[in-house]
């Protein structure tokens, strides 16, 4: 079954019922709210990211935490610019005429950025902030993992095997 011929489901706003989750971080004990899908999907990745990592101790858990987190907050930025794009096929730019569909979802994206460029500069601020201190992160993390000691580095490598 190919997915990219299926009709998109029309939504309205009737239809919406977005129930949010509250959960609290293990590590930060901070409180998020997500809608359940989103939860799950987030802790998987933030788990999956943080073991690849192999975080020994608290500050290397604690960046390895920051490097998934922001991993999956840019990801996010990518879906908002997807979305934004996408929410231009709805009003005021789905009735424009054009020859061919492909030329349709052209215009239609460029008539999206074109309505508010200043969203996606903001989106590009905010990835070029975030990449910044992935950066950053990424960099500590592996000097704390350069620290231990040859025998720290077997042991932990044997774990993880």
């Amino acid at each position: 079954m190919n997915i990219f011929n299926r009709r998109p489901k029309t939504i309205t706003l009737d239809d919406q019922k977005s129930v949010l989750m509250g959960r609290r971080n293990p590590v930060t004990g901070h409180a998020t709210l997500m809608t359940e899908t989103d939860a799950d999907s987030h802790r998987r990745f933030i788990a999956e990211y943080v073991a690849a990592l192999k975080p020994d101790g608290m500050i290397e858990i604690q960046l390895a935490q920051r490097l998934a987190q922001d991993t999956w907050r840019i990801n996010r930025i990518h879906a908002i610019e997807e979305n934004i794009f996408a929410a231009g096929h709805s009003e005021p730019f789905a009735d424009i005429e054009s020859a061919h569909p492909e030329i349709h979802a052209a215009m239609v994206q460029a008539l999206a950025f074109k309505n508010d460029p200043r969203v996606f500069a903001h989106l590009a601020l905010y990835e070029q902030r975030i990449t910044k201190n992935f950066h950053l992160n990424m960099n500590l993390l592996m000097k704390f993992q350069a620290r231990r000691g040859p025998a720290q580095t077997k042991e932990i490598a044997r774990a993880a095997a």
